[in-house]
């Protein structure tokens, strides 16, 4: 039996390797979990809530909720708070004191967050905090900034794909049914 848990490209990979001698294979592949908060939500404990679900680990986690959808009456009071708390989280060695995002894993998971942190720029969705480059005060290492995006629609590369990185998309909708 093989178990593994990566990105699609890999998962293929075993799957291949592991066929000409018939072994079992379960994979848990790369997904982009969403968060949806309800209107009747506290918009404080949705953004605080939001952040920790998805920056745990520098959003590094299989389970991180790295898309917030939220009511559009919700948007100006969520997306302040988590402007203000995201531009204040510091990167750097995570056994320091007040270090809230640690590196990425390797310089090409790096450059990965990087790139999507671009594109999201490009496809043109609000950048409130976070962008393009190294950390202030860090000049080595794989580090990227801990970033959030709103009004990110679902044709954008960075709503649609999983980004493995400190990086938080959000979206609104209009009702439930929607």
């Amino acid at each position: 039996m093989v178990s593994f848990t990566g990105s699609t490209g890999a998962g293929v990979q075993v799957s291949q390797a592991a066929a000409p001698t018939v072994k079992r294979v379960t994979l848990e592949l790369g997904g982009k979990s969403a968060n949806v908060a309800l209107d009747d939500a506290d918009p404080v404990l949705v953004a605080k809530k939001s952040i920790g679900a998805c920056f745990q680990n520098s959003g590094q986690t299989c389970s991180a909720l790295t898309r917030l959808i939220i009511p559009k009456s919700m948007r100006d009071d969520v997306c302040e708070i988590i402007s203000a708390r995201v531009s204040g989280y510091t990167a750097g060695d995570p056994l320091a004191d007040g270090t809230r995002c640690g590196p990425m894993v390797s310089e090409k998971q790096q450059k990965s967050v990087e790139a999507y942190i671009s594109t999201g720029i490009r496809e043109g969705a609000t950048l409130l905090a976070g962008g393009e480059g190294m950390p202030e005060g860090l000049d080595s290492g794989y580090f990227v900034k801990p970033t959030a995006f709103a009004d990110v629609t679902p044709e954008m590369t960075i709503w649609k794909e999983e980004i493995f990185g400190p990086v938080l998309v959000i979206t609104t909708y209009e009702s439930e049914e929607e």
